[in-house]
Formats: C-alpha cells, sequence, structure tokens
C-alpha cells in the first residue's frame, strides 16, 4: 500500500484582496478551514456571493457589522435586479411631463421663466419620490442645483418669483404647499388622462 501527500494550502486566515476580474479559488477540507476562509472575506468585503449548481447566487452578509450596513448592502444588490423603474423606459417620463406641463399651463405659469422650468423638474423629481417633500429646502432644491447650475437660495428665489406671476397662485406664500397642491393635480391629472399613475 502506497502513501502519498498532497500539499493542499489551508483557507487564509488573513484578508483577501482580489480585483473584480478575478476568480479566487479556495480548497477547505473540513469545517474549519470552511469557516476560517468565509469569515476572512467577509471581513475584507463585509459580503460573500457563492452559486449554486443551478447558477443561482445567494449572498452571505456580515450581520456583525449592524443592520443599517446589512440593509444597505441587501439595497445594493436587490435593486439592480428590480423590474425596471418607469423612469428608464422614457414613455412614462413623457406621459408624467406632460400631465406636469397641463397643470402648469392650468394655473398661468410663464414656461419662458427659469423658475417654471425648475418647478417642472422639482415636480418631475416629487412624482417619482414623494417623501422628499418633507423636506424641500434640505433635499428638494439641492437636487436642482447641478441641473441649474445655481445655489439652493437662487433656486427658491427663481421659484418663487415663477409662483408670483402665476395668477391663480400669486397669493400664496408657502412654497411647500404650493408643490404639494402642484403634485397632488398632476397625480390626478395623469390619473384622469391614462387611468393609472406611473
Amino acid at each position: 500500500m502506497s502513501s502519498y501527500s498532497t500539499n493542499v494550502k489551508e483557507a487564509p486566515s488573513a484578508s483577501v484582496r482580489y480585483s473584480k476580474s478575478e476568480y479566487g479559488f479556495y480548497i477547505a477540507c473540513d469545517d474549519r478551514s470552511i469557516l476560517k476562509c468565509v469569515n476572512s472575506m467577509l471581513l475584507d468585503s463585509g459580503m460573500v456571493g457563492l452559486s449554486d449548481t443551478e447558477g443561482k447566487i445567494h449572498y452571505l452578509i456580515d450581520g456583525r457589522r449592524g443592520g443599517n450596513y446589512v440593509l444597505g448592502r441587501v439595497k445594493e444588490k436587490v435593486l439592480p435586479l428590480r423590474e425596471p423603474s418607469p423612469s428608464e423606459s422614457g414613455y412614462e417620463d413623457a406621459i408624467v411631463y406632460r400631465a406636469i406641463d397641463s397643470v402648469l399651463e392650468r394655473y398661468g405659469f410663464i414656461q419662458t421663466l427659469t423658475g417654471t422650468r425648475i418647478l417642472r423638474f422639482l415636480l418631475f423629481t416629487l412624482y417619482r419620490e414623494p417623501k422628499l417633500q418633507k423636506s424641500a429646502a434640505k433635499c428638494l432644491y439641492p437636487l436642482a442645483k447641478p441641473e441649474f447650475q445655481m445655489s439652493s437660495a437662487q433656486v427658491e428665489r427663481n421659484l418663487r418669483y415663477a409662483i408670483r406671476k402665476s395668477p391663480k397662485l400669486k397669493d400664496e406664500t408657502r412654497l411647500i404647499l404650493i408643490l404639494r397642491k402642484l403634485l397632488d393635480k398632476t397625480m390626478e391629472e395623469v390619473l384622469e388622462r391614462y387611468g393609472r399613475a406611473y
């Protein structure tokens, strides 16, 4: 009976670093080696993807880093897998913009004003993410900054000017209430014209 020995590199105990284009093969001969290898990868990247025989990937996330970390990593992997959002098709965006334009026209906004263009952009953003209404000055105005190359104060000033020029809203003073009102009218317009929200 002959005996032979094989030199198998044990799973690493230090951090595993590799580029995204590489494949890593780790041979683990016992439970302890498997745990050591997985733990090393979790310590390095916080998450490990394991592929089964059908090619489905199962992710193991390091829960020791806390609930917010786990939630962030789950979102990072799940959001790209969801069905394409309406904004990715273009057709639904056109429907929403058409509804916004109709509402702005009904309220007498002057289309050439910068404030009207900002309002159109913000209404579309709010339509897609209604939760931003809660803190317009903190969340919403900064979204318009890169789009229009102006500060949050300039965004607000242009909005107020466009609203003062609107015959139906010139007496309104609270900007967030005006945005909510116009957003509600936009949603009604989309539902009335197309029978469902996009």
